[in-house]
C-alpha cells in the first residue's frame, strides 16, 4: 500500500495524541542539547518535523489498533441471567476523556431488502412503521465505565464476537408476542471514537441479519466537535436503566373530590399554548367541550388518508376490526424462570372516535395552537379514582396481560386537524378571537375496557398517571 493510501485510512489524531506528540518532540529537543555537546550535531526543522509525522502515525495507528484493547466480559447467571461489562488495559484506563470530541456520523454497507432508513438513527421496514427494525444511539466511553458491570435478565441467547473491526456483544431476550418488540440488542465498544454504539432490534429481524447490518456499520467522527460535559455514558445509562430513582413515583390514585370530571356536552376551561400573529410565543385560556364519542367495530368513520398503516392491517377480511389475542403471564424471575402464558382469550376491539370542539375566547388570535387528546382507564370505589394500565393487570395466577394487537390507551393515534409544524403535526394553525374549531380524535381499545375509559385533553399528554394539569383542570367522562 502506497503511503498515499494508508494516510487517508488512518482515523482523525485525538487531541490526546497531538498533546503526546508534542511532548515527544520537547523531549527530541531536550535530549538534541544533550547530544549537541556530545556530537556536536544540529537537529534541523525538517527533521523535528519528520520525527512527529513518524510519532503521529505510529500513534495514530496505536490508536486504531487500540479498539482491539478493549474486551467484553459476558457472563452467565443462571439460565437466563447475564453481567456483561467493558474493560482494557492499564494504559486504555488512564485515557482521559477530552472536552470536545466528534460527532458521529453512521451508515451501512448492508441493509436487509426491504428496509430503509427512516432518519439518521432508524432502519426500519416502512410498513411496520416505528416499531421493530434497527434503532441505534450512541453514548460516551469513559474510564469511569471499564469494569462497571451491568447485569440483565430474560436473556434466551448471548454471544461475544466481532463486528467488523469493533468488538461487541449480542443479547437475545425472552419476549411473549412478537409485534414489533426490540427484543435484541447489540452493543458495540467504539474507543477511536470515544463511544458505545447501543442497537436495538426489532423481532421483525433474524438474528443473522442483525449481525450482518452490525458487522456493515460505517461509524466515522466528522469535523463537528461536540462537549463532553453532561452527554450520557455507558455505564450511566445502562445503570440508570436498571435502578428506579424514587423521584419518580407517580400519582395513580387520589381522592374522588380532587378530580374534577365533566361530562360529554360540558364546556370547561383549557390552558394551551401556541404563537401570536408576530410568531411570538403566547399562552391563552380558550373552552373546551367534548360534543360527542362513538364507538364502532370498522375504520369507516375515518378519513382513509390519515388511518394509521397498522391499523389499516387490523381489519379482517369482513371489513372489521380483528379480535386481540390476550395473554395472561405469569413472571418468572428472569435468572432461572422466564416470563410463562398461563391463558388466552380473544376479545373484541373497538374504535373510539371523539368530537371536540375548541373556543378562543380571548382577544387575540392563536397561531399554531398545540392539541393532545390522551385516553385514561380509571376505577373507582370507597372515595378514591385508581388509574390502571391494561396490560398491568394482575389476577388469579398470572401478573400482567400482553397482547398482539392494536389496541391502545394513552395518546392520540388518530386526529382530524393537522398542519406541517412542530413534532407530530397535532397543531391548529389559526384559531381567531371568538372563532371555533372543532376535530376528531380516534383510538382502538378492548372492548372490555369501555366501561372505564376518560379523556385528557389538557395538552400535557398524561395517561398513566394523575399529572398537575389533570388534578387542575380535570378529565372528561367517555365510558360507554
Amino acid at each position: 500500500m502506497r503511503l498515499e493510501d494508508m494516510k487517508n485510512d488512518i482515523p482523525e489524531t485525538p487531541d490526546f495524541i497531538h498533546n503526546m506528540i508534542q511532548n515527544e518532540v520537547a523531549k527530541q529537543l531536550a535530549d538534541n542539547k544533550v547530544a549537541n555537546l556530545r556530537r556536536r550535531k544540529r537537529w534541523t526543522a525538517p527533521k523535528v518535523a519528520a520525527v512527529a509525522a513518524a510519532c503521529a502515525l505510529a500513534v495514530s495507528t496505536a490508536v486504531y489498533a487500540g479498539v482491539n484493547l478493549y474486551h467484553w466480559f459476558l457472563e452467565k447467571q443462571g439460565s437466563y441471567g447475564v453481567s456483561v461489562k467493558i474493560d482494557a488495559g492499564d494504559a486504555a484506563k488512564k485515557t482521559v476523556l477530552p472536552d470536545e470530541v466528534p460527532e458521529v456520523d453512521l451508515s451501512a454497507k448492508y441493509v436487509p431488502e426491504g428496509m430503509s432508513w427512516i432518519d439518521e438513527y432508524h432502519l426500519q421496514y416502512p410498513e411496520h412503521g416505528m416499531t421493530g427494525g434497527f434503532s441505534f444511539s450512541f453514548v460516551l466511553l469513559d474510564k469511569n465505565d471499564l469494569g462497571q458491570v451491568v447485569q440483565d435478565q430474560n436473556v434466551i441467547d448471548s454471544e461475544e464476537r466481532t463486528f467488523g473491526k469493533y468488538q461487541g456483544i449480542y443479547l437475545k431476550y425472552n419476549s411473549i408476542t412478537e409485534n414489533g418488540a426490540l427484543n435484541q440488542r447489540i452493543y458495540l465498544v467504539c474507543p477511536d471514537l470515544y463511544r458505545v454504539l447501543m442497537i436495538y432490534i426489532g423481532d421483525d429481524v433474524s438474528k443473522n441479519e442483525a449481525i450482518k447490518v452490525a458487522e456493515n456499520l460505517v461509524i466515522e467522527g466528522n469535523t463537528t466537535m461536540v462537549k463532553t460535559a453532561g452527554l450520557p455514558t455507558w455505564s450511566g445509562e445502562m445503570i440508570s436503566e436498571k435502578t428506579e430513582d424514587d423521584n419518580d413515583e407517580i400519582s395513580t390514585s387520589v381522592n374522588e373530590k380532587k378530580l374534577p370530571i365533566y361530562q360529554i356536552g360540558d364546556t370547561f376551561d383549557l390552558d394551551v399554548i401556541g404563537e401570536n400573529t408576530n410568531g411570538e410565543y403566547l399562552e391563552k385560556t380558550i373552552s373546551a367541550k367534548v360534543d360527542s364519542v362513538q364507538i364502532s367495530d370498522d375504520l369507516q368513520l375515518l378519513d382513509p388518508d390519515k388511518i394509521p398503516q397498522e391499523w389499516a392491517e387490523a381489519i379482517d377480511a369482513d371489513g372489521k376490526l380483528s379480535t386481540n389475542t390476550l395473554n395472561y403471564v405469569k413472571s418468572g424471575d428472569g435468572i432461572d424462570s422466564l416470563d410463562e402464558i398461563v391463558k388466552s382469550e380473544e376479545v373484541n376491539q373497538k374504535l373510539v372516535y371523539v368530537t371536540v370542539t375548541y373556543t378562543n375566547h380571548s382577544n387575540e388570535e392563536i397561531d399554531h395552537m398545540l392539541y393532545l387528546g390522551a385516553l385514561l382507564t380509571l376505577t373507582k370505589g370507597n372515595g378514591k379514582v385508581q388509574l390502571y394500565i391494561p396490560t398491568e393487570q394482575a389476577g388469579d395466577g398470572y401478573d400482567y396481560i400482553s397482547w398482539d394487537g392494536v389496541a391502545k390507551t394513552g395518546e392520540m393515534v388518530y386526529y382530524s386537524v393537522s398542519e406541517n409544524y412542530g413534532n407530530g403535526g397535532n397543531y391548529i394553525s389559526s384559531i381567531k378571537p371568538g372563532e371555533s374549531v372543532q376535530l376528531n380524535m380516534a383510538w382502538i381499545v378492548n372492548e372490555s375496557d369501555l366501561k372505564n375509559l376518560y379523556l385528557n385533553v389538557t395538552g400535557d399528554g398524561a395517561s398513566y398517571e394523575f399529572s398537575e394539569y389533570i388534578l387542575k383542570k380535570g378529565l372528561v367522562d367517555i365510558r360507554k
